[in-house]
């Protein structure tokens, strides 16, 4: 009997390990932060930022290639089109977040900063 049910307990553990994870934007590592993600759902390579840090460059990994991302803080996604004169921007709000975004400005984006 005690073999059974360990059996049973097992393989519950497995169906719940293999069930998809839910659609929910996670928590950014910081409060305070925008964090960004190469891939869709919050996966692949990812970086955050804060208005603290100013103007940034994202990443290499990032640059461009930005397939979901979450903001717990204010700020402006920025594509340079000619440098430094022409840029297209995206204001991003405390509490925005997109799961799948490098269709849309994701795939355009080149650098973080606190305004537009």
């Amino acid at each position: 009997m005690r073999i059974a049910t360990g059996a049973g307990a097992i393989a519950l553990a497995m169906v719940a390990c293999a069930t998809p994870a839910t659609a929910a934007a996670p928590a950014s590592r910081t409060s305070g932060d925008i964090c960004l993600w190469s891939g869709r759902d919050y996966s692949g390579a990812s970086w955050c930022w804060s208005p603290d840090h100013g103007y940034v460059d994202v990443p290499p990994a990032l640059h461009d290639n930005v397939g979901s991302f979450i903001a717990h803080a204010d700020g402006c996604f920025i594509n340079w089109i000619s440098v430094p004169d022409r840029k297209e921007t995206r204001v991003v709000r405390d509490g925005d977040y997109r799961r799948v975004y490098k269709d849309d400005f994701g795939g355009k984006i080149d650098a973080v900063a606190p305004n537009c």
